[in-house]
Formats: structure tokens, C-alpha cells, sequence
């Protein structure tokens, strides 16, 4: 009986241990499969990681719009049509001297915000202004020279089209006036300076060049000392040595049209 016991014992003890052995069994496969189920995710990342940050190619890539500097260097060049007006009396009928010139020069830019900058200009201007004497059948010409100082405000209304306005001062450095481009008649002195004002319009052709028409108008007279010969103030012997002229100057101011065009290097 002992013996059937231990035989008895010891089939119910393996009997145990083989139906036990499924149940532990299970954790162990579900841990190694599991990796495997994960790593389903981490090896298809890479692909769509390889879709997504694939370089565009060079021709499809955007180009970035050319931006101007907040600092600009340029130089300009004008064509000018220009008179004389606004004189008292004008005397023995003439018409106002009109004529052409054309100054050159530099300018800067510096923005000031988004569509506004400043834009200072120093310029060289020759101005040739004439009108017949009818009576005595000849030409008196004005021919002057001037360093202009001018300091503009300009305002974009479009990329292309803008606005400006900005006062100028006017250096006379040269002034000569003939009858028939000969002698210079009677003895006429200029104001060394004038003050006027810059009104304006201008279009970039391209991104570096722009043309522009301008208005100016002078503010004081053009010939402010000149004595007329035959005023009653007049002292024949005593004002010949100041400046005089047998025509009435008095009231003249400058009055311009210019067409001009700015290459800006920077």
C-alpha cells in the first residue's frame, strides 16, 4: 500500500505540474510577442518621416522678393523748363523771359517707416531764360548757375507710384545778362540766395530707377536791389554804381518744370 501511495503521489503531483504549466506559459509568450506588435508603429514612422521632411526640389522652392536697404545712394539728372513771373509792371510790354536748363547732381534715401522716407538732394542747375525786345529788335537772355539744396518727403501710394514735397535752397554761384548773346546790358545783381518749394510725382521703372516730374516755385524775388532806371527814386550819377536796369524787374520770382531721373545705386 505504500508503495501504491507513493505511485498515486507521485502521478497526481506531475499531473499537476503539466496542467500548471500553461498558465504560467501565457505571460511568457505575451511578453515576446508584444515587442513585436509594438515595433509596428516605430519601423512605419520612419517612412512617414521620410515622405514628410523630403528636400523640395530647387526649381519649386520659392524665391524671396528683393528688399530694398533703409539707406539709399543714387544720382539724378533733370530737364527743366522755367520762367519768370509775377513782376509789378513789366515794362515797355515784354513778355515774361521763359527758357530751358537741366541740373545734376546726387541724393540719399532713408526710410522712415513702411512707405515714407526722406530723401535729401544736392544738385548742380544751369537755367537759360530769355524774351524779345520788340522795340529795339533784340533778345535779352538770363543765364544763371545755381547749387541746389533740396530735402524731400516722399510717400509711397503703390510699390511703383509716389509723392513728394520738400522746400530747396537755391545758391546763386554765376549770373550773366546779354542783349543777342553778346554784351551784358545794364548792371543787374541777383539775390545770392533763393527759397522755394518742390511739389512732385514719380514711377520706379525698374527696382533701382525712377522718373519723376516736378513743380517748383520760388518765394522771394529774384531781383530784389535792382533800381529801375526810370523810376522817380532813380538818381542818374548817384545809382549807377548800384544795380539797375532800364526794365522794371521788381516782383520776379523763379517758377520751374522739371522732368528728371534717379539711378539709385544702393
Amino acid at each position: 500500500m505504500k508503495k501504491f501511495a507513493t505511485v498515486i503521489l507521485t502521478a497526481l503531483c506531475a499531473t499537476a505540474i503539466v496542467s500548471a504549466q500553461p498558465t504560467t506559459a501565457a505571460p511568457i509568450d505575451a511578453q515576446q510577442t508584444a515587442p513585436a506588435q509594438a515595433a509596428v508603429p516605430i519601423d512605419a514612422q520612419p517612412a512617414a518621416d521620410a515622405q514628410t521632411n523630403d528636400a523640395m526640389p530647387i526649381d519649386e522652392q520659392p524665391v524671396p522678393a528683393p528688399k530694398k536697404g533703409n539707406i539709399g545712394i543714387g544720382a539724378k539728372a533733370s530737364f527743366i523748363f522755367g520762367n519768370f513771373w509775377g513782376f509789378k509792371d513789366l515794362s515797355d510790354g515784354l513778355d515774361e523771359p521763359s527758357g530751358f536748363g537741366g541740373d545734376f547732381g546726387a541724393t540719399l534715401r532713408f526710410d522712415i517707416i513702411d512707405g515714407l522716407n526722406f530723401s535729401p538732394e544736392i544738385a548742380f542747375r544751369f537755367l537759360n531764360l530769355n524774351h524779345e525786345d520788340e522795340e529795339d529788335n533784340l533778345y535779352r537772355s538770363y543765364n544763371q548757375m545755381f547749387i541746389d539744396l533740396a530735402f524731400f518727403m516722399r510717400g509711397s501710394i503703390t510699390n511703383t507710384f509716389y509723392l513728394e514735397v520738400g522746400p530747396q535752397i537755391s545758391i546763386n554761384v554765376h549770373g550773366s545778362y546779354k542783349i543777342d548773346g553778346g554784351m551784358e546790358f545794364e548792371h543787374i545783381e541777383q539775390a545770392p540766395v533763393e527759397l522755394g518749394i518742390n511739389i512732385g510725382a514719380g514711377y520706379y521703372v525698374l527696382d533701382n530707377l525712377s522718373i519723376g516730374f516736378r513743380w517748383y516755385m520760388g518765394f522771394n524775388e529774384v531781383f530784389p536791389d535792382v533800381k529801375y532806371y526810370y523810376d522817380e527814386d532813380f538818381k542818374p550819377g548817384k545809382d549807377d554804381s548800384s544795380s539797375w536796369s532800364t526794365l522794371n524787374l521788381k516782383g520776379a520770382h523763379t517758377m520751374m518744370y522739371k522732368i528728371g531721373i534717379t539711378y539709385w545705386f544702393i
